[in-house]
């Protein structure tokens, strides 16, 4: 495993697609929470639950992103651990990006890309099991 900190221009080039779709997103979260306050009932967004019973991998991201509003940085790691976890990295690693133009490259031999995956998925199933049985 090779780790090179490159230099890099401040202003990433972001895909559109990934612009719109966090608008949309977030857009539509907004939307969800102002119909749940306005109803005064809970409005649960997620289909899988719906449809299945059980919570998805991404459940307690609204009510995390909630909490992290209201300034409960603890509450909202407790909601889906892994996924406010690789959200604080990509944060920090946008604002190193932003503000001294370096980034860190990661180069993987073959047998440690494979390595990598399998952590990332059992990481992945983990975070799922602890979702289901602690939030959802």
């Amino acid at each position: 495993m090779r780790i090179n900190v490159v230099k890099v221009s401040r202003c990433p080039t972001w895909p559109l697609w990934a612009v719109l779709l966090v608008l949309v997103w977030s857009g539509f979260g907004a939307g969800v929470v102002c119909l749940s306050l306005y109803l005064n009932r809970p409005v649960q967004l997620c289909l899988i639950k719906r449809l299945t019973g059980f919570a998805c991998p991404t459940c307690g991201f609204t009510r995390g992103a909630l909490s992290l509003l209201h300034g409960q940085i603890y509450h909202a790691w407790g909601y889906n651990p892994l996924l406010f976890s690789v959200l604080a990295l990509f944060f920090i690693a946008t604002a190193v990006r932003v503000f001294f133009a370096r980034s860190v490259r990661i180069s993987l031999t073959s047998t440690e890309r494979v390595i990598a995956w399998i952590l990332v998925v059992t990481l992945f199933f983990f975070n799922w099991v602890y979702v289901i049985f602690y939030v959802g």
